[in-house]
């Protein structure tokens, strides 16, 4: 390809050669991705039998071929008859907008609904694919930030995507995380907008569509801002800036709709908004998207997200924290009907979040043996069992009752579903056993040092 690149900057010489409009300036030709090849120039014969006169001295040369079939040749404003004289010369398909490149629709014009419906289509089959599987919480969580939101975060590193693409995206994910076959939904407690909150703010860290979207986009403003060393950041600067700063330029009437998009975005963020979002010389999306959250972080999140903990205890200590898990009294407030409010595990008092992790017998019992294990107290009172957590230092005991107490929070709830589905409750000792069977499993794999902290049966 740099044999191609200096045979076409020479064919450039040419007094016949005319240049792309808008490469003229950094005297463009061509450029490659991968394994796929652009060449532009101006729309006249003398450019185009250049061009055709380079790449069959390449050929020659080299021993190379086009593949004819897999090439194609695009026109812009120009007649019919002017095209049909280049074909002649080129003996090329034109092709047709949209153009997919890397499973992405590329046009000169702004993207509609319809060329966003790849992603939906990827989406559902994926979740055809699972709907089969039982999966808990935590693993659908995972799936959701890794499968489906890389699918959606795909597209939105190139583009806005339209809002009812954006949406349906977020309906499809809601679906799968809390339950839906499409004629009923399973309760969930905690609205879409704080679960796509990101953790240091008390979600799962899905982040939100729209903000999302343009906290991605953000990146290139970065950029252009700070002039990174990129040939699309030089064409930026070459043919719409020329010499003006980016948070002082004037959109004009004949700019593309992709960079009246870009422009559009300075209403959203100031100078000072993309400045904070890099750190290191690199740029931080978080960090540009979390400007974009106007309420405060909470400080319980290094106990719930703990990676000493196991995923799935975590998902349901989350919800503990934020009073999210479905409990009778919750229930009762969303106009569910119940035969009884009471807690199906001692059948004796209604049901909630405070009676039961700190209130009921059992679970006090469960609790008090768990701290004489690991030597450490919890609070037996909601609101000061949440300070507790929030005051919390860092550190790997820190993470390591972080674990311990997650996994008594999972398993009695976990106690609790028994109860009620089945209609029989565990011994407080085989739910201690299942606590630290889990936390002596999971030290098993960890490689941290847990210097002064011992645990055993």
């Amino acid at each position: 390809m740099e044999y191609l690149s200096r045979l076409l900057q020479l064919g450039a010489m040419m007094p016949a050669f005319w240049f792309h409009p808008m490469c003229k300036s950094l005297k463009i030709i061509n450029l490659c991705f991968a394994d796929d090849l652009v060449i532009f120039c101006k729309a006249n014969c003398g450019s185009v039998q250049i061009i055709k006169q380079v790449f069959d001295d390449f050929c020659n040369s080299s021993g190379m071929k086009a593949n004819l079939r897999k090439s194609q040749v695009f026109f812009g404003g120009i007649s019919t008859q002017d095209k049909a004289q280049l074909q002649q010369v080129l003996h090329l398909e034109e092709g047709s907008f949209p153009l997919k490149y890397l499973g992405i629709p590329m046009r000169p014009t702004k993207w509609n609904e319809a060329d966003c419906g790849e992603i939906l289509k990827k989406i559902k089959l994926r979740l055809h694919t699972w709907s089969s599987r039982h999966l808990s919480y935590a693993g659908k969580v995972q799936l959701i930030s890794s499968v489906l939101l890389g699918l959606r975060n795909y597209w939105m590193n190139i583009f806005l995507l339209p809002q009812s693409i954006i949406k349906e995206v977020d309906k499809l994910c809601m679906w799968f995380l809390w339950g839906n076959n499409g004629s009923w939904s399973n309760f969930h407690l905690t609205s879409w907008s704080n679960v796509c909150l990101p953790k240091s703010f008390g979600g799962l860290g899905f982040g939100e569509g729209t903000k999302w979207n343009k906290a991605m986009l953000g990146k290139y403003i970065w950029a252009i801002s700070h002039q990174r060393e990129a040939l699309w950041v030089k064409w930026i600067h070459s043919v719409y800036l020329k010499g003006q700063t980016f948070w002082h330029y004037q959109l004009k009437a004949d700019t593309s709709w992709y960079w009246k998009k870009i422009c559009q975005l300075r209403s959203i963020f100031t100078q000072e908004d993309i400045d904070k979002a890099s750190s290191q010389g690199k740029f931080k999306i978080g960090l540009l998207y979390a400007s974009l959250i106007h309420q405060a972080p909470v400080k319980y999140h290094q106990f719930v997200w703990s990676r000493m903990s196991v995923p799935k205890h975590k998902f349901i200590t989350w919800q503990a924290i934020n009073s999210k898990l479905l409990t009778r009294d919750h229930l009762l407030r969303v106009f569910m009907l119940l035969e009884s409010t009471l807690c199906p595990v001692c059948e004796l008092v209604d049901e909630s979040h405070s009676h039961l992790f700190f209130d009921y017998i059992f679970s006090q019992q469960v609790v008090r043996h768990i701290q004489d294990w690991v030597s450490c107290n919890w609070l037996l009172c909601f609101s000061v069992w949440t300070g507790w957590i929030e005051d919390m230092r860092r550190g790997v005991r820190a993470s390591l009752v972080a674990a311990i107490f997650s996994a008594t929070v999972y398993y009695l709830w976990h106690n609790r579903n028994n109860c009620f589905i089945h209609h029989y409750s565990l011994s407080v000792k085989a739910v201690i056993d299942m606590i630290k069977k889990d936390i002596m499993y999971r030290l098993s794999f960890s490689h941290k040092k847990l210097r002064g902290f011992e645990l055993s049966f």
